[in-house]
């Protein structure tokens, strides 16, 4: 009977080891990391499976981190290796102070295997024989990672979807800076979604190698904080407030047509842009007047969109323009029930960027009878395009008759879009925890101290 059982389990793991390649790589693409750690120990040709399976598929976001997040359309499809098939509470595997231990320990152990198979700028055998592995990378950029985590990405010459977030922590500490791009390898990137404090220089280099494969680009990226240098009169301002004052969250500039190749199978795009402050009227706080913003840089950014979406008006099929308006940071804590999950809404008071909108882009690229042919579905979220086109133009056209008559065959859409929350002291947005990179994911503001000290409410 022993010699029987034996026979049996040594004809299994022969039929497993023995399985056609198509097979078992399905086989391996289900498994968790700890799984296949256990597959890699059984013979040297599963070992090689097991190590490609647990390279392929990327995912160093927090479990919940993707859910209720706006993007593309396409991109939604996207699987989500090793993440839960099962939504669970945000708060049911963090402590009280949001900490997603898990997520801490995977990312620590992804950033010290960087350190040491990247450390000869991506030359070590071990980085040449594991990055080609590599097709779908999904990270949250933070302080704690490696300098060498941008060539690092540009090196993955396999790579098919790259999805980055780059967070500021409370206190302050923000993904580490660029010194120099080597040129990358990455030349066949489909899926790009870059959202937070990513460098411009770093999304160059990105959509510039994959100029000819980026099937779909989403975008929403600001540059590290800026302080304001002003004229005498802000300097013995900052001077009297005892610590400086930062510009407003400024989208970094990364795009020039004259010096970029066309994106020439790009189908879908989503833009991402800071909207107008947006404060309760009846609050008048100090940091009310420390609020500083850059105009100039505003209509760059609107002029870049502009030569961006005009370059792939022949392949364009889906478009999105978004704005997120500011809050300030302390509101959320202020007792006045508003939540990071907020959505805006509609004041046709507050329109300023919503007709610097149509100025720079809407009336430049569709006005002019622009060519447009496979565009169907053009989505503006968290803009006031209420009564929009009668305050730019002397023609009294309604908005909705307007863009009937330039875009006759596309689907238009206005949505609700959320919020920034902007420190004036720090410099930064508030955007820890989720994917969304421009906005805060947990929302300790509805949960009373109760619930917080409730030990059974989280996991450690």
């Amino acid at each position: 009977m022993d010699q029987l059982q034996q026979d049996n389990r040594h004809s299994r793991a022969m039929t497993l080891d023995v399985m056609p390649v198509e097979m078992i790589s399905e086989i391996t693409s289900h498994l968790k990391p700890r799984d296949l750690t256990k597959l890699a120990r059984v013979s040297k040709k599963l070992r090689d499976f097991a190590q490609c399976a647990l390279w392929r598929d990327i995912e160093l976001h927090r479990q919940d981190a993707h859910q209720d997040c706006f993007g593309l359309d396409v991109q939604r499809q996207l699987p989500r290796t090793y993440l839960d098939d099962e939504l669970r509470d945000p708060w049911s595997y963090r402590d009280s102070g949001g900490t997603d231990h898990v997520f801490e320990q995977r990312t620590a152990k992804f950033g010290t295997a960087i350190r040491k198979l990247y450390r000869t700028a991506g030359k070590s055998q071990g980085w040449s024989r594991l990055a080609p592995f590599i097709r779908h990378l999904c990270l949250t950029i933070t302080y704690k990672s490696p300098p060498s985590v941008w060539n690092m990405v540009l090196s993955l010459s396999n790579l098919n979807a790259v999805e980055l977030i780059g967070e500021f922590t409370a206190e302050n500490k923000g993904p580490p800076a660029i010194a120099t791009l080597h040129e990358p390898a990455a030349n066949k990137i489909r899926h790009v979604r870059l959202r937070g404090y990513i460098p411009g220089g770093f999304v160059s280099a990105v959509c510039k190698a994959s100029a000819a494969s980026i099937v779909s680009l989403d975008l929403g990226i600001l540059e590290r904080p800026q302080i304001h240098v002003g004229d005498a009169e802000d300097t013995e301002y900052q001077q009297m407030l005892g610590y400086p004052l930062y510009i407003a969250p400024r989208g970094a500039l990364w795009y020039t047509e004259q010096s970029f190749p066309t994106l020439t199978s790009l189908t879908h795009l989503l833009l991402c842009k800071r909207g107008r402050f947006d404060g309760p009227p009846e609050m008048s706080e100090e940091e009310d007047g420390e609020i500083r913003e850059d105009e100039v840089h505003d209509v760059k950014e609107l002029k870049q969109w502009a030569s961006l979406l005009q370059s792939v008006s022949s392949t364009i099929v889906e478009v999105v323009l978004e704005q997120r308006p500011v809050y300030l940071e302390y509101l959320l804590h202020m007792d006045m029930d508003i939540s990071p999950h907020d959505k805006t809404g509609v004041n046709p008071d507050l329109c300023t960027s919503d007709s610097a909108l149509y100025q720079h882009v809407l009336g430049a690229l569709f006005d002019n009878q622009g060519s447009w042919p496979k565009l169907q579905k053009l989505t503006f979220r968290g803009w006031d395009t209420t009564n929009l086109y009668e305050e730019v133009r002397e023609a009294k056209e309604p908005w909705h008759v307007f863009m009937a008559r330039v875009l006759p065959q596309a689907q238009v859409e206005h949505v609700c879009g959320n919020h920034m929350f902007f420190s004036t002291r720090k410099g930064t947005i508030l955007n820890q925890h989720g994917a969304d990179g421009l906005m805060p994911h947990l929302d300790f503001g509805r949960f009373d101290e109760g619930y917080l000290f409730d030990m059974n409410n989280f996991m450690f």
